[in-house]
């Protein structure tokens, strides 16, 4: 073969190696589905079950632990003795005290006889009358301190903790135990400061236990602290009103977990609409969220950005500016896309 010609054969392969054929458009497959008014606006909050009625416990008198008759976690009856102090002090105190009732009492009844037959003044009446009344303070007292050496439970429930141990020397006022009531509960959870405007509105409440799934009871707020102790929200009590909820028929107990939804119905939500969370797409560098709305005619998807407002239930997001109600929004394969292109709706 000539030169010539092998050299142009040569340029001949070279260039139809070095042609690649054009890449056609991907068309990615995506799912949508109509951007709807929102209408109505549900708040999730995490909460848990604590006592309505609890009360830690303390002798009105101080001394040294005789008995200590329970243990964390017992359940005693509205009376029963908790725990006692030792009596002996106070127990001479009752009796001198008593005794000077005793002596005074006679010598108040001798008294009455002998006004009445005007044996004596009035004055020496009046004094005899007076000894007897601070004798009959002091003797009550000493009673009332004697009783206080018992420590009773004054309504029914548990011991939840146990602040001391027996034979210790006790001060007055010092906690002893903390009794709760276990069939009187209310429901603990901290609302945002952000969520404080919608909370005013009176939304309707529902209370979720976590081992009760799908079963909602309604509830109402019983109050709650218009201050936030540690910054992260109001602390709120809610009472269940719902009929349905007993402890007999559902295992409620204090520190069960709960979800608490609040379900507004209110006229300032016209303007807002939900989106699935699926739908939205973060723009690198950006804080913005965005979304991508399909337009049918052209079958291309466009980019835009929207304000969310929060979240309305589990999956959704409220959006106030950027779309409209009745756009179609991509929920899936979203993250795959780029602003114009091409794509493929696929039907349930």
């Amino acid at each position: 073969m000539k030169k010539g010609n092998l050299f142009l054969c040569l340029m001949i392969l070279m260039v139809s190696c070095g042609t690649q054929p054009r890449e056609e458009a991907v068309i990615r497959p995506v799912k949508v589905e109509p951007i709807l008014e929102l209408g109505s606006i549900e708040k999730s909050f995490s909460g848990v079950v604590i006592p309505d009625q609890y009360s830690d416990l303390a002798f009105k008198v101080g001394g040294p632990l005789i008995e200590l008759n329970v243990v964390e976690g017992q359940n005693v009856k509205k009376g029963d003795v908790i725990a006692r102090i030792d009596p002996f002090d106070y127990n001479l105190k009752y009796e001198a005290a008593k005794a000077s009732f005793i002596t005074v009492k006679s010598q108040l009844e001798r008294a009455e006889k002998l006004i009445a037959k005007n044996a004596i003044s009035r004055q020496d009446y009046e004094s005899t009358q007076a000894n007897f009344e601070n004798a009959n303070a002091q003797f009550e007292n000493a009673k009332d301190l004697l009783e206080s050496t018992k420590l009773k439970a004054p309504f029914s429930g548990f011991i939840l903790t146990k602040y001391v141990e027996n034979y210790q020397k006790v001060q007055q006022g010092t906690p002893i135990v903390s009794l709760i009531d276990p069939t009187l509960l209310e429901v603990k959870f901290v609302m945002p400061e952000t969520n404080m405007e919608l909370f005013l509105d009176q939304p309707n409440i529902y209370v979720e236990f976590e081992n009760y799934k799908d079963v909602q009871f309604k509830a109402e707020v019983k109050e709650y602290i218009q201050a936030s102790p540690d910054g992260s929200g109001f602390p709120v009590f809610l009472k269940i009103t719902d009929s349905r909820f007993n402890l007999k028929d559902y295992n409620i107990s204090v520190g069960f977990t709960c979800k608490i939804t609040f379900d507004y119905q209110n006229e300032k939500l016209t303007n807002f609409y939900k989106v699935p969370l699926s739908a939205i797409v973060t723009v690198t560098d950006s804080d913005v969220k965005h979304v991508f709305i399909y337009n049918k005619e052209a079958g291309t998807v466009n980019l835009r950005s929207v304000k969310d407002s929060g979240v309305a239930g589990r999956d959704n997001v409220i959006i106030s500016q950027g779309v409209k109600a009745g756009e179609l929004v991509v929920v899936a394969g979203c993250h795959r896309l780029v602003n114009g292109q091409k794509v493929k709706v696929l039907t349930k």
